[in-house]
């Protein structure tokens, strides 16, 4: 009588697919935190200078300023924060910031560029939809551009920002209501301003186009009604809501945690 298999001989089909699964999820996870990484090194130098970008900033940082008044004392929790950016933008205004992000390598590289500044500025590698901010429910502020519609796991990111406010702090919630599609976005930025903007936006639409063609992510565009709904589910007033950036491709929401 033939003996059943033993050691590597006795798996079955079903576990050798789902290690090849394993392995391949592993690889594609891999490949996923290059693009990020290599994006996210890419982007300042997209961004730098480009009046759209640098209109949606002075959107932000406005809305900082009314959300709480400058000082070390004012906290400021920049989730997904890249390589700094935008964190070193709003330390520079007087606030105490604290960028995270889930990408490690994009925080070394933000400790290294912003590090050796007077900012009040610092960096840790943290993912708050999975663990929490540090010093959970101190801060004044929160600022996350463009995290929920990439994110895995949207509900707990929302969960995860709403834990880290004060009673009574704000955040400042950007997404994509739409995807960065070339053709109409360049058609609807040329009839809202000239010819000469939308060859401009292609600084910013093709590399973002590219990029998002190699990603393997669950893309979300969440209309308003969504974005409304999943903010106000997570414990957050809505104050305000607009379209902006690049022809109203980006949603922005002003909220905050009563009191």
């Amino acid at each position: 009588m033939r003996r059943p298999p033993v050691g590597p001989d006795a798996l079955t089909r079903g576990e050798l697919l789902a290690g090849g699964a394993a392995r391949h999820g592993s690889v594609r996870a891999a490949i996923e935190r290059l693009l990020a990484v290599g994006y996210g090194l890419t982007y300042d130098a997209v961004v730098s200078g480009f009046p759209p970008y640098e209109r949606l900033l002075e959107e932000v940082t406005t809305l900082v300023t009314r959300s709480t008044a400058p000082g070390r004392a004012a906290s400021v929790l920049d989730v997904s924060c890249g390589t700094g950016t935008v964190a070193a933008r709003i330390a520079a205004l007087g606030y105490r910031v604290t960028g995270i992000d889930a990408v490690g390598h994009l925080v070394d590289v933000a400790r290294k560029r912003w590090g050796a500044r007077d900012l009040g500025l610092s960096f840790e590698h943290r993912d708050i939809a999975a663990e929490p901010a540090p010093t959970d429910g101190s801060f004044d502020v929160i600022v996350s551009m463009h995290t929920l519609y990439w994110h895995p796991r949207p509900d707990a990111l929302l969960a995860g920002c709403r834990r880290a406010l004060k009673p009574g702090g704000h955040a400042i919630f950007l997404t994509y209501g739409r995807p960065a599609r070339m053709l109409s976005t360049l058609r609807e930025v040329g009839a809202n301003g000239s010819r000469l903007d939308a060859v401009r936006a292609l600084r910013w639409l093709l590399p973002t186009a590219i990029f998002e063609t190699l990603r393997h992510v669950e893309r979300r565009y969440l209309s308003e009604a969504d974005f409304r709904a999943a903010v106000g589910a997570a414990g957050f007033e809505l104050l305000d809501m607009r379209e902006t950036f690049l022809a109203g491709i980006s949603r922005l929401a002003w909220t905050r945690v009563p009191r």
